[in-house]
């Protein structure tokens, strides 16, 4: 009789431990299967988003920017509000002060701000919203050839429209390999996958694209396939493209003229993300070091510490253009952005980062352009360059320089405890206060 109860018992622990295990397996299948990490063929290493911690944060929020009610507000308005619940709108508009003045959307949706969205859902732990995101956008932006619409709209006569952009296209990729960090399946493996296939050539260098820059007419411009007759120690106006002789800035404007060219815009040459797809096989080997020489050959130099706007060709053809949106003028936010690339990755030469430094610390503000004739800085503020510049402060390790910009960006943050942007980012345009989701989303992941 004891001997049975001995055995019973012991069965008995053995049986619970089949079931245990059972349960314990039956759960980590069902993971994998839910996750999409069931194979091999779904497996891939990536470089986890950067976020810059209390610290900075901290900063942020003395001036303004506190980046939680930042987020929640920006939800609230941009998507439910301005948006269709799901995707958020380019912009929204607040109501003004007159009757007349309704709050109004901008009922564009840019990929480029979804992907944004996207990155702040995945940051917050949104897995329900993020989903539902993902799945509206490839259902919305996606075109039959795998390739996805920089827009679309909620006029449905607009709905035809196909203008597709590397920039927002890069963007989405980014966002979609931020989301597959913790959220991906199979399925957004094969997406990443493809849209690599599409945007990288077989050499893993971005395609070219047809870009639209500015330049002058035949009689006050220099080619570029005139530079070889310069001297190294020309000026770099002679050098890359731009007038020359006594010619004021007012036939300069009347001379100016807008040119399509085929190259690689250098903001849109993201390094990490680029390390990331060579490194797990989904573009050529050696594609990352061609992009940092690509990147790094056009530093202007002649004693001027700019990036090219594009290149003119293939992306490491060895040709630049350094004018884009204005002749005679580097634009800032394209400067910014394709430094912050180089900085993410380790690449940043001190002399460009102290030249930006100085400008900031010395103005406080972030110029849209730096005229080469002039040296000077002008064209307005660039109000969209501040979180990249923040970002840019972060990975150079300046504490000062974060804060000083910090402060600049939190002077347009809403305060009035009555506003439903309170928090907020926002720009006053024609007397009315307006939110864009770029700036409200960038902000959002450059301060947490």
């Amino acid at each position: 009789m004891q001997r049975r109860e001995i055995a019973g018992i012991g069965i008995g622990k053995f049986l619970t431990g089949v079931i245990i295990a059972a349960l314990v397996t039956g759960a980590a299948v069902f993971y994998l299967f839910y996750t999409g990490r069931f194979g091999g063929g779904s497996k891939l290493k990536l470089t986890s988003p950067a976020r810059v911690g209390y610290e900075y944060s901290h900063l942020a929020a003395d001036n303004n920017i506190v980046s939680d009610y930042l987020f929640s507000r920006s939800k609230r308005l941009i998507v439910e509000k301005g948006g269709d619940g799901v995707l958020a709108a380019s912009s929204y508009t607040i109501a003004g002060r007159l009757v007349t003045q309704e709050a109004t959307s901008s009922d564009v949706y840019g990929l480029s701000d979804q992907a944004l969205l996207l990155k702040c859902y995945v940051r917050a732990g949104d897995r329900k919203n993020a989903s539902a995101l993902k799945k509206e956008v490839i259902n919305r932006f996606r075109l039959p050839d795998g390739c996805y619409k920089a827009f679309v709209y909620s006029d449905e006569a607009r709905s035809n429209e196909e203008l597709i952009l590397t920039s927002a296209s890069i963007d989405w990729l980014d966002a979609l390999m931020d989301y597959y960090i913790s959220y991906g399946n199979n399925d957004d493996y094969h997406e990443i996958k493809r849209m690599s296939e599409i945007l990288f050539d077989e050499k893993g260098r971005l395609r070219p694209e047809e870009i639209s820059v500015a330049g002058y007419a035949e009689s006050l411009y220099v080619g570029l396939d005139d530079a070889g007759s310069f001297e190294e120690e020309s000026s770099i106006e002679q050098l890359y493209g731009t007038i020359t002789g006594d010619v004021d800035s007012a036939d300069a404007e009347r001379n100016e003229i807008r040119q399509n060219v085929t190259g690689v815009l250098l903001s849109n040459i993201n390094l990490r993300l680029i390390r990331d797809l060579e490194s797990n096989g989904l573009i050529a080997q050696g594609a990352y070091e061609t992009a940092v020489n690509a990147i790094k050959g056009g530093l202007a130099g002649s004693g001027y510490f700019y990036y090219a706007y594009s290149t003119a060709g293939e992306m490491d053809c060895g040709d630049y253009i350094y004018t884009g949106q204005h002749t005679g003028s580097i634009d800032i936010s394209q400067h910014i952005k394709t430094m912050k690339n180089l900085a993410e990755a380790g690449e940043l030469d001190n002399e460009s980062f102290a030249a930006f430094k100085e400008q900031i610390m010395n103005s406080g503000r972030i110029y849209s352009e730096y005229v080469i004739l002039t040296g000077n800085f002008s064209g307005g503020e660039a109000q969209g360059a501040y979180s990249d510049g923040l970002m840019l402060a972060y990975y150079m390790g300046d504490r000062d320089l974060y804060s000083m910009l910090s402060d600049t960006l939190g002077r347009r943050v809403a305060t009035k405890s009555t506003s439903p942007a309170l928090y907020m980012i926002f720009r006053e345009e024609n007397d009315r206060y307006v939110f864009y989701a770029r700036e409200n989303f960038a902000a959002r992941l450059a301060t947490s």
